[in-house]
């Protein structure tokens, strides 16, 4: 083959490729009612050229009393969608005195789990392998869908599943008091975890991770603690998405998360604390 030629072939694939990526498009679809109720909806992320695409929820925080689906900013994004991921915010209903409950609020969330498992292959996703995320409240109610074991589906329920394909779990200062816990069992998904320091949450003291890290330990799973002594609540889009502000171990320790639960790739060490200073 002369020079040419091969030439021509470099060029050839050169422009498949470019034509293969051109063609690829990152599309949304907003609002898609998951639930009977005015808050059930949800958006989805997703590339056109996703084929059993692993998915990420990102659950908001807001006291179970305020908060939006728009938590999910473009740094989350791009972290997400880098990995090959689909992602789903969704909202969920307020708790309320007398009405809503902390229970609902998680009903919700499992309704919008089980949503995109029935139809994770509209977007090119699987439906065996959901990551679930969120932040405070939202981190308490991404931690049910993962370790809850049983779900009282309302009769209206657009979809009853026996079980929520729950691969892995991320906590940015999550609310976990001691039922959450305890209903951690042997096999349950790996958890990556994330506090602040003395500027905590009264309602999130880093404690709360320990003693989840504890009971993933004690199960023999797979887990990774992040603590941020400079920072307060919520550190995860400083110390994690941001590009601007990331920590470089906590970035790698995740990307690594990401691989092993979505993808089955490598053996990261887990069980220990990454201690983040001076951010």
């Amino acid at each position: 083959m002369n020079a040419l030629n091969k030439k021509i072939i470099v060029l050839t694939f050169a422009l498949l490729a470019l034509t293969s990526n051109l063609a690829a498009k990152v599309k949304v679809e907003k609002n898609i009612s998951y639930g009977p109720d005015k808050r059930n909806v949800m958006d989805v992320y997703w590339d056109t050229e996703y084929k059993n695409a692993p998915i990420v929820f990102t659950i908001h925080g807001g006291g179970f009393k305020r908060g939006d689906k728009s938590y999910c900013n473009k740094d989350m994004l791009k972290l997400y969608m880098s990995k090959g991921c689909i992602v789903v915010s969704p909202n969920y209903r307020f708790m309320k005195k007398g009405s809503v409950t902390i229970k609902d609020c998680a009903l919700d969330c499992a309704m919008a789990v089980a949503y995109m498992q029935a139809n994770a292959g509209k977007y090119g996703g699987d439906a065996t392998k959901i990551v679930a995320t969120g932040a405070s409240a939202g981190g308490y109610l991404s931690a049910q869908v993962t370790y809850c074991k049983k779900w009282d589906w309302p009769a209206d329920a657009k979809y009853k599943p026996k079980k929520l394909n729950i691969v892995g779990w991320f906590g940015n200062s999550p609310y976990l008091p001691q039922y959450v816990i305890k209903s951690v069992a042997p096999k349950d998904a790996p958890g990556f975890i994330m506090y602040g320091g003395k500027r905590e949450h009264p309602a999130t003291p880093a404690k709360q991770g320990h003693d989840m890290q504890a009971a993933l330990k004690s199960k023999k799973i797979w887990s990774k603690m992040v603590y941020i002594a400079s920072m307060g609540h919520v550190p995860g889009k400083r110390v994690l998405f941001s590009p601007k502000s990331r920590d470089t171990a906590t970035y790698e320790a995740f990307n690594q998360f990401l691989d092993m639960v979505c993808y089955g790739k490598g053996k990261p060490k887990g069980g220990d604390v990454i201690n983040v200073k001076n951010k």
